[in-house]
Formats: structure tokens, C-alpha cells, sequence
């Protein structure tokens, strides 16, 4: 999805960070938590932050993660009093911050920066509701799945023998972003590698079989063009 400042003219983008503070964040430090009054409106100079809730003792539902020229807080916001998710920097992260009341007024007085920001929103709860189908829809495997598919969408690279993950990556991140035991996470990627549809070269991954997935996740009957995590 196209991050909300790459979507605005120059002046559009000058005008909200006229009106923002900066503020850092170090990694695994919290920009607001669930719950929280919704203040401000956050927009991502250098970073990525990742938006998750809380579904049980130390389990974790990431909703989604932004990175630079992106922005957070946009749910709550526009949508209540309250933040409803919890927002973490998984790096060092430099933000701006904008005060609610003025965001509210600069877009009430610009219709097209109005626009940006909704379409915007629209296409970010769109991808979000795709990703809770796959999660409650198909079950462990399919949140799995669900999880490589994206990822391959953002770090695979096309190779003769499948889609190569240029990143690298383990059980345990995997078990933390879609809210599933380790355990099973790891037992399901080991019935795929016996499968043969999934091998891995230390932490990298490779997905040898992608209709595999796209047919577990009924991909085909699913129009979010944003498919990523």
C-alpha cells in the first residue's frame, strides 16, 4: 500500500509538517498503547513501526507495520476516543506528530488532502480485513500461510527453484505476528518441508510452491490488491 505521504503534493506535505513536532522513539519502545486517548496522528520519518493487539497473555495480533513516509494512529483518530490498537517502534524510529484537533482542521479546510486520507484509510482497513479472513477463515495453516504469502510479497524474489525471502526470518517471528503458538507454527512449516512445498537455507526462506498457498488462502476469490504485512 502506498505510504500517506507519498501520495500528497509537496505543499500537501509541508502543510501537515508545519503543523507536527518531531518526536524519536528508541527500538521496542511504545508510541501509544491500546486504550490510550487518540491525541495524535503520527507520520514515520525513518523506521518501522509495527500495530498490533492484545489477544491474551503474552500474545500479540500484528495488524499491520508502516515504515517511512507512512503513518499511525489514523484509527483512532478518526475512529473514536481511544486508540484501539498499540503501536511499537521495531527499530529506532523518528516520527511527527500531529495534535488530533489540527489534523481535524487542516483536513476539514482541504478537500484534496481530505481525499488522500481517505482513500488512504479505506485501502488500510480493506488490507487489514483480508488479512483477519485468512487468519479466521483457514484456520493455523492458513494464518501461516497467510504470513508467507505477505512476506514473500514484500522481501521474495522470483528464482528457478520459487520465491526466495531476501530477509531473514524464524519460527518465533512468525509465532508473534499472527498471535500462534511457536509450537505449531513450527509443525506446520515442517509438514510443508516434508511436503516439499517450503525449504529454507538457515533463516532464509524459500516458497517452491506459491499456488500451493494461493489455493489454501483461496486467493483467487479475494480482491485486496494490498497483500502484505
Amino acid at each position: 500500500m502506498e505510504p500517506i505521504l507519498q501520495r500528497l503534493k509537496q505543499e500537501e506535505r509541508d502543510l501537515l509538517m508545519r503543523y507536527s513536532e518531531p518526536v524519536t522513539f528508541r527500538k521496542h519502545a511504545n508510541i501509544f498503547e491500546e486504550k490510550n486517548p487518540a491525541n495524535y496522528l503520527y507520520f514515520i520519518a525513518k523506521g518501522i513501526i509495527q500495530v498490533f493487539k492484545t489477544v491474551g497473555p503474552n500474545r500479540y495480533l500484528t495488524i499491520f507495520t508502516r515504515g517511512e513516509n507512512d503513518g499511525i494512529g489514523e484509527i483512532g483518530v478518526f475512529g473514536g476516543g481511544s486508540y484501539s490498537h498499540t503501536a511499537q517502534a521495531m527499530e529506532g524510529s523518528e516520527l511527527y506528530a500531529l495534535e488530533r484537533g489540527t489534523a481535524e482542521k487542516l483536513l476539514s479546510e482541504n478537500g484534496g488532502l481530505s481525499l488522500h486520507f481517505l482513500r488512504w484509510l479505506a485501502e488500510s482497513l480493506d488490507a487489514s480485513k483480508a488479512k483477519l479472513r485468512d487468519y479466521i477463515a483457514f484456520g493455523s495453516e492458513g494464518a501461516v500461510a497467510s504470513f508467507f504469502v505477505r512476506y514473500a510479497n514484500m522481501y521474495g524474489v522470483v528464482t528457478p527453484d520459487g520465491i526466495r525471502m531476501t530477509e531473514p526470518l524464524v519460527i518465533q517471528d512468525i509465532s508473534k505476528h499472527i498471535a500462534i503458538s511457536r509450537e505449531t507454527v513450527s509443525r506446520i512449516v515442517n509438514k510443508w518441508k516434508k511436503q516439499g512445498v517450503i525449504g529454507n537455507d538457515g533463516k532464509y526462506f524459500l516458497l517452491k510452491d506459491m499456488t500451493y498457498f494461493k489455493r489454501l488462502l483461496a486467493c483467487d476469490q479475494c480482491g485486496v490488491e494490498n497483500c502484505v504485512l
